[in-house]
Order: C-alpha cells, then structure tokens, then sequence
C-alpha cells in the first residue's frame, strides 16, 4: 500500500466530500416572480468537504456525515424560520452555511447552492453558490434567461425575432450587499429587446457593458469581473444551441463610449427598484362636463400631519368641479421603500368630479406643492401632502384605464400597499374589480394579509380634540377553522361614567349638584384608572337616557355638564394628557357647547335621530368623535321595539365580504343594516369615517338575552358591510364601543335588582367584551373594572 507524502510543515486534508443535490425547501427570499414577499420553492445543493476515511474502513456512518440527518435538520431549520424574510437567495445561503457549519463540526469546508425559479418572470433560474472560505467569493448565478431579440446576418434573421439565452455570473464583493439582479435583468431585457444586433459576440460584449457601466455597484468596484454567456438556441437546427461567453469589469470599458438604456416598447413594473408599468387600456373617450368619480389616497408625514390632511380636503372641497362624498378611517404606517422617516398618516377619499384625469392631477400638485408646499427631494421620500389617483369612474359608474408618462390609473402600486388597499376596501364593495387583474380588490386585500408581512400591519387613529386613539387589527388564522379574519389586537381603553344627573338608573341623586364631590370622584377615578393604563376616556353625562326616563331640559342638561367639564380642564391633579372627555348626549346645543369646552367624543346614543343637527355639529369638527349608537324608537318607546325578525330584499348584505346566508344571523343583520342607514346619514353630513365609534347599543331596543346575543355577535358586527340603493357602507374598522355596566339584563339573569350590585357581574359581561373584540368599555366601577380590563388586555390583545 502506497503512502501520501506530505511536505513537511504541511498538514493533511481529505479532499472526501459528501453531496446533497437539490434539497427543496420552502422559504422568503425577496419579492418572487409578481413581486410578492411569499416563500418560494428553493432547491439546496450542499458540497461538504470531510474526512469519511475511517466510515469507509468500517463501514460504520457515524464516522462520516449523515445526509440524511443533515437534509432532514436544515428542512427543520428552514421550516422553524419560514416567517423570515432573508431578502435574497445568498444571505438565505449564508444562513445555511452558518448553520451547517456550527451544527456539524464533522464539515471541514462548506460549498452551498440555492436555486429558485421562482424570483424572477425572466428568468427560471436565480442561484447563488456560496462558501464557507475567505479565498472565494459568493456569486449570483442568472441563467435560463430568455429574451426575443433581432440577432444574425441572414435576411431571415433580420425580419424575425429569435431567442437568445443569457447565463449572468455576478460576484458578491466581501462584506458588501447583493447586486440588484432584478434591475440588472430589467437592465439587460430592456436593452436587447429593443437593439439588434449580427453577431453573438457583439451582443455578449454589450450586455456586459450593459450591466457594468449601468450599476453603482460596479462603478465602486471597477476590476470586480463578471462573466455573461449568450446562446443562440435556434442557429443550428442540430444542436440545442450554439453561442459564447466573456469575462469582463469595469474597467474594460473606461474608454468606450457609453451605452443609454432605450426606451423600452414594453415596460415592466418593479416594486424594489421602481420600474414602469404599462397597462393594457381601453379607448374610452370621456365626457368632460359630465360629473365622474374618482377615489384619491392621501398620505402625509411631516408637521402636523392631521392638520395636513384636513387642509388638503378642504382645497378639494373648494374646487367648483369637486365634491367630496365620504372619506376612509385614518391609518398610520410605516415608511415603505425609503426606511429612514417618520411614520406615515394614510387613507383616502371619494370625490365626485367634472375634471378629466390629467386637470385632477394637476389638481392635486397643486395642493401638494402650491398650497401645503411639498418639498420632493426622492421617490418615496417625506412629504406634508401626497395626493394619488387610484382609481377614476366614468359616467356611468364604469372603471377607466390610462397610462401616460404622466399618469398611470389605476394606481400601479395600489396592490402592494395595505395602507391604500385597507382605506380603499373601506369605500367600495367586495364586488369591485380591478380592471387589469379582473380580480375582486377585496381578494387582492386578504392575499396581501396572507404574506404575514409586519409592515403591513396598521394602525387605525381616531382623533379625539388633541390627541389620537389608536387601535390596531391584524388578520389572525382563526384556530378551528383556518380561515383568516381581522381580529382587535391593541389593548382596549376604559371610559368611565361620569353621571351630573339625579335620575340616572344606577348612581343618580348622589351629590350630582355639587363641583366639587362630583371633580373628587373624578380625580379619584382618573388616579385609579392610570395605574394601569395609559389613557382614561371620561363620558360626562347630563340627562339621564334610560328607558321611559323624564328627560331634563336644554338648559338643565347644560348647567350640570359645563361645570365639570371646565372643572376638568383646568385641574392641576388631573394629567389631560392622558385623558380624553366624552359628552353623552344627544342634543346638538348641548354637543356644540361641550366641543367649546374641551370635549374630545359626542357620545350619542340616538345615532343622530333624536336631533339630527347633532351631525352638522359634529361634521365642523373634525377632530372630534363620533359615537354611531344602535337604538330603535324614543327614550320611552324603545322597551316595546325588540323585533328582529325581517330582513330587507333590496339591501345586499356581506359578513366579513361574503354575500349571502352563509352567516345567517338575522338579529346581527338587521343591527348592522339599521347602523348602516345611520352611516349614511353622517357621510351625509360630511362626517369624516376616521371621526366613528361604533356602539350595537346594549340595552337600547334589547331585551334580556338579546343583549348576551349582540355581545357574542361583536365578530360579526363588525365585520358587516352592505350596499343600500348604490350606495356601499361598512362597519368594518371602525372601533366598537359597548356599556353594559350594570345594565338590566345583567340584574335579571342574576337576580340583583339594585343597580349598584351588579359591579361584579359587569366584570364578566366586559371579559366577554373583550374577548369578543370591543375596543373601548364604558363602566361605571373604574377602579375594578380597570385591574380585570388590564389582564384581559394582556389575555386577549397583548
């Protein structure tokens, strides 16, 4: 047997190696080939460099490395991290040799492969090889890259297109971050689509110049090689191809005339690198003194970015072409593309116009630039004002398409931005379709939703005078079913009762008349309150509206509650930071003098009825809310209006956007429709929706168990939307507020007839509340209701 010889002061390799060839796992590595962040199908090829010496002696594997175990742990390890965006396929290979290489001790040299077919329309192969040592560099591997282009010398070449084949090797500089290979595809497709060319050599030399001299990337670098090899697959009738290849940088073209990328005839959109988009679009002439629609979305972050938006609103108001019809909710979100600024204040609106596309958006820079002086130093980047059309109607109602230079309807972008999609979804039906997807918009919602993506996550704002409430709903897979559904996941707010009356049905005639025992409670309560929350509401109230109660007069009703709301404002051992007063009333006198005085939320519980001025009130106000109550009848008549038998033939009703009787809960229905009805006539009065709470209205035209059946039917409430006439409106995101504090039906089901008894019972009914996804909780006992709403905040939201 012949020995090795090894030089003297060497040390001994094996070169064995141990293979494993295309593992396919699943995992996020970028935007795929439609630019969603979704796993891919990735195949892995490891190269493990050992010593199995020994294994092959014995025949024993513990002496070598398993493949099996390591295929099955690096699947584990891929599944157990499947929500990880690892952004491109080398840094997902660089996790996988990390892994390897402190799992395996046994691996003396790691060579990784990652392919997926997946990242890129143009091309079905993107992979990167990458190594554990320090002496080679990573690369991108494109191949399989197939572009229709003018090449040869042959009359019949020149007259038809042909396929050509591109292999683009890209070396990943040490430290430094992947080149852009999706722009460098857009890149190099955008150039031989649109050039000719003889020679395969010419083309090869170009595409190389191509690359190099258009990306910063190699600018830095300029003696970094790439290689680029070019086949012509239908040359040679008895080969699959017949082409060549060449190594080139930067440098290899310092003193050659530049190349300019042409306009391209087709266009691609990129949402990475900020490509066009062009759109197939209908030759619709429109009528320009017709009255259209349009829905714009808004979005803003510098300054006083509510101040912004309602100032923009109104310049749009002010057109004599415009009319705005309603609004979104407000959402907040974070910055896309550009990372660095601060959070964004989103959402959008419906206006009716007489403008033509192009005067609208010349309308809207206007606003943006003229009047709330938006500077543009980037794409992307901070802005007072951003005004965007996203989608524009004729007429008749019918969808149009355009895509100029200037402007491109609908939106490119719409899909991929949740806080266009989630305010647009607001304001149309689940029926509506995209005209180029011709898939509902709702869907295109819930697929976005789907990707678990953090960024897409928002939250909704609510202003309340000077400050905001923030709620946030996330879709959650439901456990039981599998299906996705939004869910409440921020903490719910307390709202304590602060009744100046001396009729209410639990508290009244206790010291109602005297400042300064009413303004100790509340001291006492707000203390209590923010040990464990962050901010107390305080609904003030002076009338009582209890059933078949004698109702006290304007001017009663004004000399109870004025002092105490002053009395608030300008305590000194009352943090107003921190608190947000409420008006329960329903008279608009009453509302417009609470407003004056520092009010932050109309508690109405009439939803308008009683005395429908109360919405003009609230509609100048937009910083305050409004709290869209469920009731049927009068103060005296409600007890006797408990029937929710009938349904409505012409009204099309969606629970969670589904039509139909899939969720046939009549009783939940028929609130839902008769909120709606109320809706309209707040959108009719020029309420914003981001000013909305939404109360079902428990014990209001409720009896006994109606009101245990409203609280388990919260899910569904809020989850309905119908279109009356033509008309859409939805309850979906607005932020359920309940008061079932000692309430009636509670007395009934457990015997207490007092009122003031039934504290510890309401804190079972509020665990239902919560659980069941209300956002604010009206109470009368703060200081324990507060310690059972802190651990069913941490129970159900946190």
């Amino acid at each position: 047997m012949t020995k090795s010889v090894v030089p003297a002061g060497r040390r001994w390799v094996s070169h064995d190696q141990v293979h494993v060839k295309s593992l396919d796992v699943k995992a996020v590595v970028g935007p795929d080939s439609w630019d969603q962040l979704k796993p891919q199908n990735l195949k892995v090829t490891l190269h493990m460099q050992t010593d199995f010496k020994k294994s092959s002696i014995t025949d024993d594997l513990k002496y070598s490395l398993n493949y099996a175990v390591v295929s099955r742990d690096i699947s584990n390890h891929v599944q157990k991290n499947i929500k990880r965006n690892y952004k491109d396929v080398n840094t997902f290979g660089r996790n996988i040799v990390e892994y390897a290489k402190k799992s395996y001790p046994g691996i003396n040299a790691l060579t990784v492969e990652v392919e997926s077919k997946e990242a890129n329309i143009r091309s079905n192969s993107i992979k990167s090889t990458t190594s554990d040592s320090h002496d080679e560099l990573d690369h991108i591997i494109i191949s399989d890259f197939k572009i229709l282009t003018l090449i040869g010398v042959f009359t019949f070449e020149r007259l038809k297109r042909q396929y050509v084949d591109f292999t683009i090797k890209l070396p990943i500089a040490e430290g430094s971050d992947v080149p852009q290979y999706d722009k460098i595809i857009n890149q190099v497709t955008e150039y031989v689509e649109n050039s000719n060319f003889k020679t395969v050599e010419a083309l090869v030399e170009t595409a190389a110049q191509v690359v190099l001299t258009n990306n910063g990337y190699f600018f830095d670098r300029p003696s970094l090689p790439i290689e680029v090899k070019v086949m012509k697959l239908n040359a040679i009738t008895e080969t699959e191809g017949v082409g060549v290849s060449c190594e080139r940088c930067y440098d290899d073209f310092k003193s050659v005339a530049p190349i300019s990328l042409p306009v391209a005839k087709s266009k691609v959109i990129n949402s990475c690198t900020g490509g066009d988009f062009d759109l197939p679009v209908q030759n619709i002439k429109l009528d320009k003194d017709s009255w259209k629609s349009a829905i714009l979305a808004f979005g803003s972050n510098i300054g006083d970015r509510f101040k912004n938006v309602v100032e923009a609103v109104s310049l749009l108001k002010a057109h004599k072409d415009v009319e705005v019809v309603c609004s979104s909710s407000l959402f907040e979100s974070e910055p896309m593309y550009f990372k660095d600024q601060q959070p964004f204040l989103n959402g959008c609106i419906k206006i009716k116009t007489r403008l033509l596309p192009d005067a609208l958006l010349e309308l809207c820079k206007k606003i943006e630039y003229d009047e709330l002086n938006r500077v543009k130093h980037f794409d992307n980047g901070p802005r007072t004002i951003d005004l965007d059309i996203v989608t524009y109607y004729d007429s008749n109602g019918a969808d149009f398409s355009m895509n100029t230079p200037e402007l491109t309807i609908p939106h490119p972008r719409m899909l991929e931005r949740s806080f266009v999609l989630e305010p647009l979804c607001e304001l149309i039906s689940p029926c509506c379709v995209h005209p180029i997807t011709a898939e509902p918009i709702h869907n295109h919602l819930k697929q976005l939703y789907e990707n678990d993506n953090p960024e897409d996550v928002l939250w909704k704002l609510v202003p309340v005078g000077d400050k905001f409430l923030k709620f946030k709903i996330q879709w959650e897979k439901d456990i039981l079913t599998g299906l996705r559904r939004p869910v409440s996941s921020s903490s719910a707010y307390l709202m304590g009762v602060v009744n100046v009356t001396p009729d209410s049905f639990s508290d009244g005639a206790q010291d109602y008349d005297n400042k300064e025992v009413v303004v100790s409670k509340i001291e006492a309560m707000v203390s209590a309150a923010l040990e464990l929350h962050e901010i107390v509401i305080l609904d003030i109230g002076g009338c009582s509206t209890r059933p078949g109660s004698l109702q006290a007069s304007e001017e009663e009703e004004l000399a109870r509650i004025l002092p105490i709301i002053n009395a608030v404002t300008t305590s000194k051992s009352i943090p107003l930071d921190k608190v947000v007063i409420s008006i329960d009333t329903y008279r608009s006198v009453v509302a417009e003098a609470a407003i004056s005085a520092g009010v932050g939320i109309i508690n109405d519980i009439s939803g308008g009825v009683f005395d429908p001025r109360i919405l003009q009130v609230v509609s100048k106000h937009p910083n305050v809310a409004y709290v869209l109550s469920h009731i049927r009848g009068t103060i005296d008549s409600m007890s006797s209006e408990t029937s929710y038998l009938t349904s409505d033939e012409n009204v099309k009703e969606y629970i969670s956007g589904k039509e139909g009787n899939e969720i046939d809960n009549l009783f939940i229905k028929t609130i839902g429709r008769e909120v709606c009805s109320r809706y309209q006539d707040t959108f009719r009065n020029n309420i914003f929706r981001w000013q909305l709470f939404l109360d079902p209205g428990i014990g209001f035209a409720k009896v006994g168990k109606q009101n245990l059946e409203l609280i388990k039917g919260i899910p569904l409430l809020r989850n309905y939307s119908c279109i009356i006439g033509n008309e859409y409106y939805s309850l979906i995101n607005l932020p359920v507020l309940v008061g079932p504090s000692r309430k009636k039906f509670i007395g009934d089901i457990t015997k207490t007839p007092s009122a003031k008894d039934r504290d510890f019972a309401t804190g079972a009914i509020v665990s239902a509340c919560v659980a069941n996804g209300c956002d604010i909780i009206r109470v009368h006992d703060v200081a324990n209701i507060s310690k059972a709403l802190k651990l069913l905040n941490e129970l159900y939201r946190n």
